[in-house]
């Protein structure tokens, strides 16, 4: 991340974090995340992981994710706001899965090898959602700190502990599952796939913000964002 994005995100975070109505539409965004494997099929196939030991590691990231969403929904509240329950673009993982042209739901008519690979599609679509998910946090834990609402900070610095480990779990596991050129390919297409989501999800959401939060967002930041929302249009183009 060079040096000019991550002072763009670090002015964001903390714009948002300033006040508490922005502050709770970017913590409803992040619980919308969490959220969505709750509202799906297909998410944590821990049923077909060739081990057991896989398997506990789904069933635990899982059970991250469910607690993740109570967390959110209490600091959402503490703020004052209302908790909203998203939907479309703005659910980062649905966005992912629309820019990623391989699926990982599992047919009962899947054959052993497709269900394995289908594991560790899943395995890499989660891995850069995490991976993408942790680095926000930790632009959030800085923005939190600085306006001093250190009930949310503690709040995503918990999340973001247990981000780091799915980080790391899922990525080994995918690898594990394939031979070492398919399993480059499939997280090639992954990691393309998130990246092209990363750009149209936060496109989204600064034409979002832009709109519905004109008088709340700092003047002098209004101009770089509309310029940030037009090179992330050019640069989802070029992925």
């Amino acid at each position: 991340m060079s040096a000019v994005e991550s002072a763009m995100k670090r002015m964001w975070h903390r714009d948002l974090a300033s006040d508490p109505t922005t502050h709770a539409w970017v913590l409803n965004l992040y619980r919308a995340g969490e959220r969505h494997p709750q509202t799906v099929k297909d998410y944590f196939p821990y049923a077909h992981a060739p081990s057991a030991e896989l398997a506990e590691k789904m069933r635990t990231h899982e059970r991250d994710e469910e607690r993740h969403t109570k967390m959110y929904t209490r600091a959402i509240e503490g703020l004052g706001e209302p908790v909203i329950d998203l939907e479309g673009y703005d659910v980062f993982n649905e966005v992912i899965r629309d820019k990623t042209s391989a699926s990982f739901t599992i047919a009962d008519t899947d054959t052993a090898d497709e269900k394995r690979e289908k594991v560790a599609h899943f395995l890499a679509h989660a891995h850069f959602l995490e991976k993408r998910i942790a680095r926000s946090l930790e632009f959030h834990v800085d923005a939190c700190r600085v306006m001093r609402s250190d009930r949310v900070a503690t709040v995503v610095e918990s999340v973001l502990a247990d981000e780091i480990g799915h980080v790391a779990y899922t990525i080994d596991a995918a690898r594990d599952l394939l031979t070492r050129k398919r399993a480059e390919e499939v997280i090639d297409l992954h990691r393309r796939g998130e990246a092209k989501a990363n750009y149209a999800f936060s496109r989204h959401q600064v034409k979002t913000a832009l709109s519905r939060f004109a008088t709340k967002l700092a003047r002098s930041h209004k101009s770089a964002y509309a310029l940030a929302g037009v090179v992330m249009l050019e640069a989802e183009r070029h992925v």
